[in-house]
């Protein structure tokens, strides 16, 4: 069994990384986190956020106390079964990093369609842009009234 990570938001977008199954796989921004995000720019997920473990039945995944939560498949969890050969989308942080999470052997590995990397949003480009002529605006005022 092995386990995958595509990195769908956030800091390491459009990233995969694989471990072998049986490999406790620690979530968050420290940088001892096996999947660790961007400290300074995925600040919705906390420095040890969560964590997969291996249980006789499978695979969990769980919150480690997040200040902003865990989601899996848009739904807050405390835990949450991973089950095998079904990818499932982690939400670090409502508006944090994102990823998708699938366990399986490497013939489901290999037959895994690519993960759906989210575009970059700039939100602040429209209004920075609106500020900017404005001020323009307001100083070429300001020179055409002295």
């Amino acid at each position: 069994m092995r386990l995958v990570v595509d990195h769908v938001a956030g800091s390491r977008r459009g990233q995969r990384q694989e471990f072998a199954s049986g490999t406790r796989v620690r979530f968050g921004r420290h940088p001892e986190c096996e999947v660790s995000f961007g400290p300074h720019r995925d600040i919705d997920a906390s420095s040890r956020h969560a964590e997969l473990r291996t249980t006789e039945d499978g695979y969990l995944l769980v919150d480690l106390g997040s200040s902003n939560g865990t989601y899996v498949d848009s739904r807050r969890i405390t835990e949450a079964p991973i089950l095998p050969g079904t990818p499932v989308m982690v939400e670090f942080g409502s508006g944090g990093p994102r990823i998708r999470l699938f366990v399986g052997n490497q013939d489901a590995v290999d037959a895994l369609p690519p993960a759906p990397i989210e575009r970059v949003t700039r939100a602040w480009l429209i209004p920075g842009i609106v500020l900017v002529a404005l001020a323009v605006g307001a100083g070429a005022l300001v020179l055409a009234l002295r």
